[in-house]
């Protein structure tokens, strides 16, 4: 996840260029997948390198390369190993880690600048041998040798190198000239540096220090490298060194493991342990060969002869270099391997390609990138976006998985509602219709009740109450009979003012709970008022023996029949019922 976002927004090729100061190639290269390839490629020999770096891009746009961005490999970038008391899980600030990489770097750069001395240049060109340069020297101290002697002190002290080996007849000019041209990209008088660095693991014999594989280079060849490219419409984004940028085709299969390059008049090794670079080192001498080189530089380091060695050979026609090798140091060297690599793209342009795109799965190399280093991850912006944009992206799928989730869920819920819905609706219309035929049925009851009441009624009249009343009527004529005498006239029988019998009428005298439920009302008349008491009299006494009443009674003195002087008498004869038994009947 932190490779791809470091990787974010990178473009996924890369125009890498190689110079050794006397020619100058460049390869475009670009990713398909885990894999790089290479898709155009060109040379300049020009000896000024802003006219080589023209030639090298006018062919590949010719050729249809439209990029605008480049990394160049130099043996002006210095590369070494330092030890630092800094803890790569806890980087110092990114000024305060600049000051101590340059202070400890600096004079290792100055030092290694003294290389590119037109001596040098000569020897490795092949334009002289290393004993005319000796020669050289000597004539221009004032060493003894066999061209003079005090007096060629005083001749040659004060010319320059270039000048006094042409004078000697060992080079020509033109030689010189290139050479001149050559170290002008190669060297620089300026102070000033600019500096990369890149984590590795902890010193084994001193705790609390880590070693840190520094890259630098002058600040004033890095601007003019700059210049020349931004010329052309390319941004140089960062400069590698020569020797080294192959360690990004190793793969970590083996836990240790050496690095052996092979350059022209230079050399360089690489132990790796653990995946960490635990020792470097750059060798050159231009007048040894480079079987002798590589023995020098792979000797200077204490390397365990069981070590794994692979070789980057930059000159293919050296096929003997691997056999020999494997042969001096009795252990088997095995060629570094890419399909990438040609006569045309050399294993340092191929190892930074990977490197500057991010598909490398170790850092092992360190460049000087331009504008400086960057900062601490956690600092830079671009990490924070794309730590931003997958926190965001992660939030926006745990967000739709949890909708999906919660989706699926209320779906699942939703579809067992309705199905319980649909029970509970199918059995609401059958309790429904239930409910419609209990009401048909109660309607029916009740239909049959009313209609088995008035049966009962019709029982109840003709087979109780209309006996009953036929014979309380009777009762009550024959008691009419038997108390009339020949002075009273019976004038009505009537039962005007009868209640029914859930009705009834309570008798004045209450507290006898006696309720009234038969009336007839009698008026007669007598001739006189002592028939009409008897008359009352008689009849009470009658009465009680069938539990008649005789209430009401009154004698008022009235005409009667043929307007004779008389007496009316009205009375009430009633049948009493006990209040009690009377309410316990109507509850039945």
């Amino acid at each position: 996840m932190l490779k791809s976002l470091l990787n974010f927004g990178n473009n996924k090729s890369i125009l890498v260029c190689e110079t050794d100061g006397f020619f100058l190639r460049g390869a475009v290269l670009t990713r398909a997948g885990n894999e790089i390839v290479v898709l155009q490629t060109a040379e300049s020999q020009q000896a000024d390198m802003a006219e080589a770096v023209a030639d090298v891009i006018k062919n590949l746009k010719a050729n249809g390369w439209e990029g605008h961005t480049a990394v160049l490999l130099s043996p002006t970038v210095f590369s070494s190993l330092l030890e630092l008391p800094v803890n790569p899980k806890k980087p110092r600030p990114l000024a305060q880690m600049y000051e101590l990489v340059r202070w400890e770097a600096e004079p290792l750069l100055m030092q290694h600048t003294t290389q590119w001395s037109v001596g040098n240049l000569l020897i490795g060109r092949g334009y002289m041998t290393k004993e005319q340069a000796d020669a050289v020297m000597d004539l221009q101290q004032g060493r003894p040798n066999p061209a003079g002697g005090i007096e060629l002190k005083e001749k040659f002290s004060l010319r320059r190198f270039g000048d006094l080996a042409e004078e000697l007849g060992y080079i020509k000019r033109s030689q010189l000239n290139a050479c001149l041209a050559g170290q002008e990209w190669l060297k620089s008088d300026d102070e000033l540096i600019e500096c990369g660095w890149a984590a590795q693991g902890e010193v084994s014999d001193v705790p609390g220090t880590y070693n840190w594989q520094v890259s630098a280079v002058s600040k004033s060849l890095l601007q003019r490298w700059t210049t020349v490219f931004q010329l052309q419409g390319v941004t140089l984004q960062a400069m590698y060194p020569l020797a080294g940028s192959s360690a990004s085709l190793l793969n970590g299969e083996h836990e240790s493991q050496t690095l052996v390059e092979s350059h022209s008049g230079l050399s360089f090794v690489m132990q790796l342990e653990k995946d960490k670079v635990a020792a470097q080192y750059l060798y050159l001498d231009p007048s040894k060969s480079p079987l002798d080189l590589c023995l020098e530089a792979y000797h200077t380091l204490t390397i365990p002869s069981d070590t794994p060695v692979v070789l980057s050979d930059w000159n293919k026609g050296n096929s003997d270099l691997q056999e020999s090798l494997s042969t001096a140091l009795s252990t088997e060297v095995n060629d570094v391997v890419s399909a990438t690599i040609t006569e045309q793209s050399s294993p340092g342009m191929v190892g930074a390609a990977l490197h500057y795109l991010g598909m490398t799965e170790h850092n092992w190399v360190s460049h000087v990138r331009l504008g400086g280093p960057l900062p601490d991850l956690w600092q830079r912006v671009e990490v924070r976006a794309g730590a931003l944009a997958v926190a965001l992206l992660a939030i926006i799928l745990l967000a739709e998985s949890f909708l999906m989730i919660h989706g699926g869920m209320v779906r699942s819920e939703k579809a067992e509602v309705d199905s319980q819905w649909q029970l509970i609706d199918s059995a609401m219309k059958r309790i429904k219709g239930d409910i419609k035929q209990v009401e048909e049925r109660k309607k029916e009851l009740a239909v049959q009740k009313e209609s088995q009441q008035r049966e009962q009624q019709r029982l109840t009249f003709f087979g109780e109450q209309l006996p009953a009343r036929s014979s309380l009527v009777q009762v009550v004529l024959g008691l009419l009979q038997e108390t009339v005498s020949d002075e009273i006239i019976i004038n009505s029988i009537d039962e005007n003012g009868k209640r029914v019998s859930f009705m009834p009428r309570t008798l004045n005298n209450l507290q006898n709970k006696h309720i009234e439920v038969e009336s007839f009302n009698v008026e007669a008349w007598s001739l006189t008022e002592t028939a009409a008491q008897q008359f009352i009299q008689k009849l009470e006494k009658t009465a009680q023996t069938w539990n008649l009443n005789i209430v009401d009674s009154s004698v008022i003195g009235r005409l009667g029949p043929l307007d004779l002087d008389g007496f009316a008498v009205t009375l009430r004869i009633v049948k009493l019922v006990d209040a009690e038994t009377l309410s316990a009947k109507a509850k039945k």
